[in-house]
């Protein structure tokens, strides 16, 4: 009887057990998708990791269309031929890789561009336009030197060449920067035409602040394959609806870093210079004030005035004048439009200058 009884039971235990587990839902686990990209908000917006790393990656650039316009047949367009307008598209790609590291941030910097323009027979053209590396404060490559920035506006020129292959260390803390950069000067930077394998070094170097809304900042360089350099100083200053700029320069000769009026479009080559690389601008002032009309809309007026050093005579010296229009039609598409004009010495010019473009820009 109790064999019967404990069989029985059993099989009372094991049926309600088998009940139970019926009951229970069935769980289906869905596979997890896999994250091929996951967001880098280390280094600001826009990086993300490249997959099974540490590096952090950011992609950017723009699309340019512009169209410009000169009075004067001079000076040149950069082909060498005397147009008086261009129409061109220009595409810049930036590629920017960051890692932290126990020695500070690991950077490595690659961008290229490439434009087709409609004048002056150039066609299209592709190039390296930076690249370089970096770690904490010191950087190696080919990059824009501190010379390349300049005011508010588009009219200010108060420096010469501005890409160097170079190295240079950095030191920033508490809005305090104080920069110093060893220059690799090309034989066309240094106006000489002899052995290409000469040695041609520049030193340049920036001391500068930021507290609020001020800023200032003075700039070197010094050429020593001519034995001359200049000297530049910007200001910034927060005022009222916009921001004021103001500069100077000055060279103690012709080198590698004072303006020698060789750029492509903006430039005024000054006939009867007694040889090459002997006219530079000695003295240059500038201004300009950004006006924040709208969040959308700034108006940018300004002014230079550029004192040039001619060896075989008295310095002759000549005022431009400017306004950029520059207009955000959609979060990161940009219209702009600029005029200046140049009241260029009588002595070396029949008339003054008259230039301008428009342009539209999408950021990326």
């Amino acid at each position: 009887m109790n064999v019967k009884s404990l069989l029985l039971g059993s099989a009372a235990a094991v049926a309600a057990a088998s009940g139970a587990q019926a009951a229970d839902p069935v769980v289906v686990i869905e596979p997890v998708a896999a994250n091929y990209v996951e967001v880098c908000d280390t280094f600001g917006a826009g990086y993300f990791y490249i997959p099974g790393t540490e590096t952090c990656l950011d992609i950017g650039g723009y699309v340019r269309f512009q169209v410009s316009a000169l009075s004067k047949t001079t000076p040149q367009w950069a082909a060498g031929q005397p147009g008086t307008w261009d129409v061109f598209t220009k595409a810049q790609i930036d590629i920017a890789s960051k890692t932290e590291t126990e020695l500070g941030v690991l950077t490595g910097v690659i961008k290229m561009n490439a434009e087709a323009h409609s004048a002056g027979g150039s066609g299209t053209t592709f190039g390296l336009d930076q690249t370089y590396l970096a770690l904490g404060g010191f950087q190696a490559g080919y990059f824009q030197s501190y010379w390349d920035e300049g005011l508010v506006g588009e009219i200010d020129d108060l420096s010469g060449n501005t890409k160097f292959n170079s190295m240079r260390y950095v030191f920033t803390g508490d809005g305090f920067v104080a920069g110093l950069s060893l220059d690799a000067l090309t034989a066309s930077q240094v106006g000489y035409t002899g052995d290409p394998d000469l040695a041609r070094i520049g030193v340049s170097g920036r001391v500068g602040f930021q507290a609020g809304g001020i800023g200032f900042k003075v700039d070197g360089g010094y050429d020593t394959f001519n034995e001359d350099g200049s000297v530049r100083a910007m200001t910034t200053l927060a005022l009222g609806p916009g921001q004021l700029d103001l500069g100077a320069s000055w060279a103690s000769g012709w080198n590698a870093y004072a303006n020698t009026f060789d750029d492509w479009f903006d430039s005024y080559p000054f006939a009867g210079a007694p040889a090459p690389n002997s006219i530079y601008a000695e003295w240059q002032l500038a201004a300009g004030y950004a006006l924040d009309v709208t969040d959308k809309f700034t108006i940018t007026p300004a002014i230079q005035w550029t004192s040039v050093n001619i060896p075989t005579a008295s310095n002759k010296s000549f005022y431009t004048f400017g306004a950029l229009f520059d207009y955000e039609i959609v979060d990161g598409l940009s219209a702009k439009v600029n005029f200046d004009y140049a009241d260029l010495p009588d002595s070396y010019f029949k008339d003054d200058t008259w230039g301008g473009w428009f342009r539209l820009q999408r950021d990326f």
